[in-house]
């Protein structure tokens, strides 16, 4: 009777401590329906947004980091862990184990809001799968998988609970998100798979969305049974625009451009964040049996005095600034022999789904959607059993959409929101890394490729003032080829001194046309639906398909 008035509640409370108890009571019968979990690890991971290569503290010592800083000294430090280039497809990566190019969100990160459009939804999401083995699942912070119908919200993947927002940012004092027939949208609310519902969070916003997601990150830990496993994603809003964060933050730092004293208060925000995390699972004597994970969705856009140094390039660009972020494992399962070193090999973002499938005892493919598991289970390496990483090759885009899977006769190639229809010739576009059997690392780069040049310690600054992306383009016509093992900020292009690698390169390029693209046209906008959705739900954003 407890079990089914847990999974099938109709009129569940939706106060903050009302639904936390309520994810205490699921949590104790869940254990009664799951499988002996005692030896599987609890899976946290932290995705920070828009904070570049140089902006943790064990990058840059101007950065107030100490909680990363000590758990990267103490951890293993992902020398290159690759990303996609902005926001949606990154975090769909993660949670579908696909490549970023395989999924629709590559086409328009999802914006506008009032697009009814998201990751196709025969995938399984991570925490669907990790269900399968007894895991309590919760999400915390921005959502940007899109929302327009339940089934692609947060309880609607798989996740027990939800907290946070449902699109790609918003202001992060008021929880506003832009406007419907002129009066603002509030987008913060509560998920609740149990009763199939997203409930604004009445009475949350107007408090920095920071302590918001820390506070319910520690709560949620603290009503948590440790029989049974967890798994949390904490997505974070720091440190995407608007350039926000309390004042004792920012009077932390002295930098004579004032957006650098606040974009670096968000990062220093994020550390408080972790540290709160941290402590809170060392309190609850769960951190012995955890796999922390701590990084962030893409490179830092240049506009903001964000800084990818000395990497080239930044957000949304095809350069390493874009696509290569900090990282670093940690956590009471993380061996002593893993402790103070770095990975070195590449590790991709779709990876962290067969390799926490892996720890959690899980098949690490997936039977549905249109293709297959694109990551590579990373446990072996992560935890030092094997020297070497497995992974060989990351696709890092393939910009090319077509009418439907399997029908290649009508593609486009090239076309993104910067290069729209006739702007370039139609050809395929997007970056390729292989490790070749000598060890050396190659990337091709196949343009027109934007922000082509180094921004400096942070931007836009005195040198590079107010940036305009389209100012610097390369690798067109001809592609550019970079060994990344010892110019790892593209400064060398070998197209031409090395034709066969570049052959080869390109080959797998126009393999890769024949394989799964997600199709070449957003569905039409509904503002429509999504304002009557808004005004139901009293000024707050909410999924406004109902079948």
């Amino acid at each position: 009777r407890t079990y089914d008035k847990c999974h099938n509640a109709s009129n569940l409370p939706d106060t903050k401590m009302a639904v936390l108890r309520a994810i205490a009571l699921c949590t104790f019968v869940s254990l009664a329906h799951a499988r002996a979990t005692d030896t599987l690890p609890n899976l946290v991971y932290v995705l920070t947004d828009d904070l570049g290569w140089n902006h943790p503290g064990y990058m840059n010592p101007n950065i107030i980091s100490p909680t990363l800083d000590a758990l990267a000294a103490d951890g293993a430090i992902m020398d290159r862990h690759y990303v996609y280039r902005y926001c949606a497809p990154t975090r769909g990566s993660f949670l579908t184990g696909r490549y970023p190019f395989r999924l629709d969100a590559t086409r328009a990160n999802l914006i506008p809001w009032s697009l009814p459009d998201g990751i196709n939804t025969s995938y399984t999401y991570l925490p669907k799968h990790l269900k399968k083995a007894g895991y309590m699942v919760h999400h915390i912070g921005k959502w940007h998988q899109g929302f327009w119908k339940y089934e692609m919200t947060p309880p609607g993947r798989g996740f027990d609970s939800s907290f946070g927002f449902l699109v790609g940012g918003e202001d992060h004092f008021t929880s506003i998100t832009g406007k419907c027939q002129g009066f603002p949208i509030v987008d913060l609310s509560y998920g609740w798979a149990a009763n199939k519902t997203v409930t604004p969070a009445f009475g949350q916003n107007g408090t920095y969305t920071g302590h918001l997601f820390s506070d319910w990150s520690v709560e949620i830990i603290r009503n948590h049974d440790v029989n049974t496993p967890i798994f949390m994603y904490v997505a974070l809003h720091n440190t995407h625009g608007p350039i926000e964060a309390p004042t004792e933050y920012v009077a932390m730092y002295n930098f004579s451009f004032d957006k650098e004293n606040h974009f670096d208060a968000q990062v220093t925000f994020v550390d408080h964040t972790v540290r709160n995390i941290t402590e809170a699972l060392k309190q609850k004597g769960m951190w012995d049996n955890t796999l922390f994970v701590w990084t962030t969705d893409n490179g830092s856009p240049p506009s903001v005095a964000g800084s990818n140094y000395p990497l080239r390039g930044g957000k949304g660009s095809l350069w390493d600034g874009g696509y290569r972020v900090p990282g670093f494992i940690n956590g009471g399962i993380l061996p002593k022999a893993m402790r103070g070193t770095h990975l070195a090999d590449p590790i991709h973002i779709s990876d962290w789904w067969p390799t926490m499938a892996k720890l959690a005892r899980l098949p690490t493919d997936d039977a549905f959607g249109p293709t297959p598991v694109d990551g590579i289970d990373q446990s072996d390496y992560i935890l030092g059993k094997i020297a070497r990483g497995p992974r060989t090759e990351i696709v890092l885009d393939h910009i090319m959409y077509c009418v439907a899977p399997g029908d290649m006769s009508q593609c486009v190639r090239g076309q993104t929101p910067d290069f729209p229809a006739g702007h370039y010739p139609n050809h395929t576009t997007g970056a390729l890394v292989q490790r070749q059997r000598d060890g050396h690392l190659w990337k091709l780069i196949i343009g027109p490729a934007q922000q082509a040049t180094w921004y400096g310690e942070f931007s836009p600054n005195a040198t590079t003032g107010r940036v305009n992306y389209s100012e610097f383009v390369a690798c067109w016509p001809q592609p550019c080829l970079f060994d990344l093992s010892v110019d790892p900020t593209e400064h060398f292009d070998h197209y031409a001194a090395q034709p066969q690698i570049a052959q080869a390169m390109m080959a797998r390029v126009e393999e890769l046309e024949e394989s799964y693209h997600p199709s070449k046209t957003n569905p039409a906008q509904d503002e429509a639906g999504l304002c009557a959705s808004v005004a139901a739900h009293g000024g707050f954003m909410a999924p406004w398909y109902r079948p």
